[in-house]
C-alpha cells in the first residue's frame, strides 16, 4: 500500500516520521513543494491550484491514501481535493478542541499561519468550543525552517517579541497548527512557563489515516525504534542518480482536466507505472545508506530510501525526484524532529 504525504515545504516530514514509527510494511511516498513554498501568505485559488497538482501528481503515482501535511493547504484547500480524488485525503486540523478538552479552565494559544488562522475552517472550529483561544501568526518561522535556522538568536527574538503579546502565565496549551512549528519545541518550551503544555495535531491525523483505510495499515509491533525509523546516513558515500528518466516531472494540468473539464475522479487507482517502479526498487536497491541506525538501503535512481518495519519513502521536491544534497537536507531535518520528539 502507497500512502502519500504533501506539503508546501519540510514541514510534513514530523508526520511522515511518526507514520515510520507507528505503522509497518508501507511506501510512502514525500512531496514537498519547495518550489512555492510558503504556502501561508498566498491567496486561497492559488493554494488551491499547487495542491491538486501536488495531490494529483501523488496520486499519479499510485498513491491509495493522501495525507495533506500542511495546515495551511488543509484550511484553504481540503474540499477541492476531497471533490477531486476518489482515494482519501486525510487533512491535518489544529488540535485546538485536544487543547480545550485537555486544559479548558485555561486559555489556549494557536500558533499557525496566516491564511489558517483567518480561515472559515478554523473559525467554525473554534467557535464550538467551550475555551478562550488566542490565535497568533509566525510567517516567518515557516522560513527559518525552510533555512535550517532552529535555534539562532533570531529565532529566540522573534518568538520572545511575538509571544510577549500575550499573558503567558494564563495559558493552559499551545498548539501548534503549522507542521514546520514541530522543529521549533525545545526553544518554545524555555520561553513558555513550565505547566503550558505543547500539543500539535499529528496523533489525530494519523489516527484518522488508519482508519479510513481500514486494515491497509499495519502498526509496527515488537522493539520501539526511536531513531531509527527518523533518520538516515546520507554521508555515507551514496549517490543519487539524476538520470532524467527518473525523475518524477511535474504533474501535467490536462490530467486534471484542465482545459476539457474532464474529472478525474475514479482515476486514483491508475498510476500503475509508479507500482512497478517501486517493486523495482525494492529488488535492485541494495546499496546500505551508512548508518546501521538509519535506513536499511536505497534506491539511487529515484531518491528511495529503505527503512526498518519494511517500510520506505520516495522522496519529491515539487515532483522531481530528491538529490543526495537534498536528501542530507532531509537526514537534517528528520534528526531535528528526533531531538524535539521528548519535549511534550
Amino acid at each position: 500500500m502507497k500512502i502519500a504525504f504533501f506539503d508546501s515545504g519540510i514541514g510534513g516530514l514530523s508526520v511522515l516520521a511518526e507514520a515510520l514509527r507507528r505503522f509497518s510494511g508501507a511506501e510512502f511516498l514525500y512531496f514537498a513543494d519547495e518550489d512555492h513554498v510558503p504556502y501561508g501568505t498566498k491567496s486561497r485559488a492559488q493554494i488551491v491550484r499547487l495542491s491538486l497538482d501536488a495531490v494529483g501528481f501523488l496520486v499519479s503515482r499510485g498513491a491509495d491514501g493522501v495525507v495533506v501535511a500542511c495546515n495551511t493547504a488543509t484550511s484553504a484547500a481540503i474540499s477541492e481535493l476531497r471533490g477531486a480524488f476518489s482515494v482519501p485525503v486525510i487533512g491535518m486540523e489544529p488540535a485546538v478542541k485536544l487543547a480545550a478538552d485537555s486544559f479548558g479552565s485555561r486559555p489556549t494559544l494557536l500558533i499557525a499561519t496566516p491564511l489558517t488562522i483567518a480561515g472559515e475552517k478554523l473559525a467554525r472550529l473554534v467557535g464550538r468550543l467551550e475555551c478562550e483561544t488566542w490565535s497568533l501568526p509566525l510567517p516567518l518561522l515557516v522560513e527559518f525552517a525552510q533555512d535550517l535556522e532552529f535555534n539562532s538568536p533570531a529565532v529566540w527574538a522573534y518568538l520572545r517579541e511575538e509571544l510577549a503579546k500575550f499573558e503567558l502565565a494564563r495559558l493552559g496549551s499551545l498548539v501548534l497548527g503549522c507542521t514546520h512549528f514541530n522543529y521549533f519545541k525545545d526553544v518554545l518550551r524555555e520561553i513558555l512557563p513550565p505547566h503550558v503544555r505543547i500539543i500539535d495535531g499529528i496523533d489525530g491525523t494519523l489516527n484518522r489515516l488508519a482508519s479510513e483505510l481500514g486494515g491497509g495499515l499495519k502498526l509496527a509491533c515488537g522493539e520501539d525504534l526511536p531513531s531509527r525509523t527518523a533518520k538516515f546516513d546520507a554521508d555515507g558515500g551514496v549517490k543519487f542518480g539524476a538520470n532524467p528518466s527518473a525523475q518524477g516531472g511535474k504533474f501535467d494540468a490536462e490530467r486534471r482536466g484542465a482545459g476539457g473539464g474532464q474529472s478525474i475522479k475514479g482515476r486514483s487507482k491508475q498510476g500503475s507505472e509508479g507500482r512497478g517502479e517501486g517493486e523495482q526498487g525494492k529488488e535492485g536497491g541494495d546499496e546500505s545508506c551508512g548508518d546501521e541506525q538509519g535506513a536499511e538501503r536505497c534506491d539511487e535512481s529515484v531518491g528511495k530510501i529503505y527503512y526498518p518495519n519494511g517500510n520506505s519513502v520516495e522522496y519529491f521536491y515539487s515532483g522531481r525526484a530528491l538529490d543526495a544534497a537534498q536528501l542530507r537536507k532531509v537526514e537534517i531535518f528528520l534528526k531535528r524532529l528526533d531531538a524535539m520528539r521528548a519535549i511534550d
